[in-house]
C-alpha cells in the first residue's frame, strides 16, 4: 500500500474493508491466507478478526486439518449479520429485496403505492422493516431520473427543460444512519445484466464488456451504458438519457414513442437510434426491452440496423429477458459493494482517488 496515506482510523477502516471483501470473494480463509492476499500483517489481521468476531460480523468455521504443524483456524463472514436492502421504484409500486452479501434473497416484496412521493412511500416501508431488521448495513435505491451519486439526490421529469429534485438518498441516510447508494434504474439494469452474464459465464470480471441497455416504458425511453466493464454516468450524470435525442421538428425520441407511431416508422427510428449509439460508443452488445417495446418487430429492427451500420461494426442485438430481475440484481450488487467498499484512498504519487 505504498504511496497511500491516511489517519490511523482511516487505515483501520481500509484494512477491515479489505478483509471483508476477500472473505466475500473466497468464502473462508485463515489469518495467514488473509495476510498474504491483502498484504496486511498477520498481527493486524489477528486484531481485526477478533474485533469482527466480537461484532458478530465474522464467524469461526473450525480448524484446518493438520499438516504437521499447528492447525490454522478458518474464518468466514456471518452472512446473517450484514444485510443489504435494495429498492426498485416504478410508477405505481415499489419493490424491495433484502439479501445477504452473496445476493441470496432473504425477503422480497412488492408494495403498491398511492402517490409519486417516493420518499414518503419508502420511508413508510423502511419504518416497518427497521422494527424487525436491525442488521441492515446498507440501502440501495434505483430511481427513474438523473442521479447525483455523490449527493444522493436525483432529478426527474419528462420535459427536457423542467426538472424536479428529490433528496431521497441524503434524507434516508441521515434519518436511519445507514449508508445509501442511489442509482438510475437503467444503470442498475445494465449493471445487473452484466452481473447475470458473469454468473452465466462463471467469470469474476467482465472488464471487456461494452454494452448499451435500452429500455422502453410508458414514461419514456432510457438506457444504461457499460464501457470496458464500467458504468458510464457522464459529466452531469446525464449519460444514457436517450429519450431526449432530438429527431427534428421539435420532436424527441420520448415524444415520438408516446405518439404511438406506425410500425414502419417505429422500426426505422429505433434502428437509427441504435445506429447512432453504435457510432458514439461502439458497443459489442445492444440489449433492448421494456414493457412498451414492440418485441414482435425485433427481427425487422435488426435488418434495418444492418442498412445503417457497417457489417464489421454491427453489434449483437438481443431482447432483455427480464428487466425487473436485471434492475434488482444490479441495485443489490451496488448496495453490497457499498457495504464492503471501505473508504476512499488518496495516492500521493499519482494524485488519483480510488475506492477499495
Amino acid at each position: 500500500m505504498a504511496g497511500f496515506t491516511g489517519k490511523p482510523k482511516t487505515m483501520k477502516e481500509i484494512n477491515v474493508a479489505l478483509i471483508k471483501n476477500e472473505l466475500k470473494k473466497i468464502g473462508a480463509a485463515t489469518r495467514a491466507e488473509l495476510s498474504e492476499i491483502t498484504g496486511i500483517s498477520q498481527t493486524t489481521v489477528r486484531s481485526l478478526l477478533e474485533e469482527l468476531l466480537q461484532n458478530n460480523e465474522v464467524i469461526r468455521l473450525g480448524l484446518d486439518k493438520s499438516s504437521g504443524g499447528r492447525r490454522a483456524e478458518r474464518y468466514a463472514l456471518n452472512l446473517e449479520e450484514s444485510l443489504a436492502l435494495a429498492f426498485y421504484i416504478r410508477d405505481n409500486f415499489i419493490e424491495y429485496v433484502i439479501s445477504n452479501p452473496l445476493r441470496e434473497i432473504i425477503e422480497n416484496a412488492r408494495v403498491e403505492i398511492g402517490s409519486t412521493d417516493y420518499l414518503y412511500e419508502i420511508e413508510k416501508i423502511l419504518d416497518d422493516i427497521m422494527k424487525s431488521k436491525s442488521n441492515i448495513k446498507a440501502i440501495g435505491i434505483a430511481v427513474p431520473g438523473v442521479v447525483d451519486i455523490e449527493k444522493r439526490k436525483y432529478l426527474f421529469g419528462k420535459n427536457l427543460k423542467v426538472w424536479e429534485e428529490s433528496n431521497i438518498g441524503e434524507y434516508i441516510e441521515e434519518k436511519y444512519n445507514i449508508p445509501v447508494v442511489l442509482e438510475n434504474d437503467l444503470n442498475a439494469m445494465a449493471f445487473g445484466h452484466s452481473i447475470c452474464l458473469m454468473d452465466r459465464l462463471d467469470v469474476d470480471d467482465l472488464h471487456i464488456l461494452n454494452m448499451i441497455y435500452i429500455h422502453f416504458t410508458k414514461s419514456g425511453v432510457g438506457s444504461g451504458i457499460i464501457l470496458n466493464g464500467e458504468l458510464i454516468h457522464g459529466g452531469s450524470n446525464l449519460a444514457g438519457e436517450i429519450g431526449f435525442i432530438p429527431l427534428g421538428d421539435g420532436q424527441y425520441l420520448n415524444s415520438f414513442i408516446e405518439s404511438e407511431p406506425e410500425d414502419y416508422s417505429y422500426i426505422d427510428t429505433v434502428s437509427r437510434v441504435i445506429a447512432t449509439t453504435n457510432c458514439v460508443i461502439n458497443p459489442d452488445l445492444v440489449v433492448v426491452g421494456g414493457e412498451t417495446f414492440r418485441e414482435n418487430l425485433i427481427n425487422q429492427i435488426i435488418e434495418r440496423c444492418e442498412t445503417y451500420i457497417a457489417n464489421k461494426v454491427m453489434p449483437e442485438i438481443l431482447i432483455a429477458e427480464d428487466s425487473r430481475r436485471d434492475c434488482l440484481t444490479g441495485i443489490i450488487e451496488l448496495t453490497i459493494k457499498l457495504m464492503y467498499s471501505g473508504v476512499k484512498l488518496v495516492d500521493n504519487t499519482k494524485r488519483n482517488i480510488n475506492r477499495v
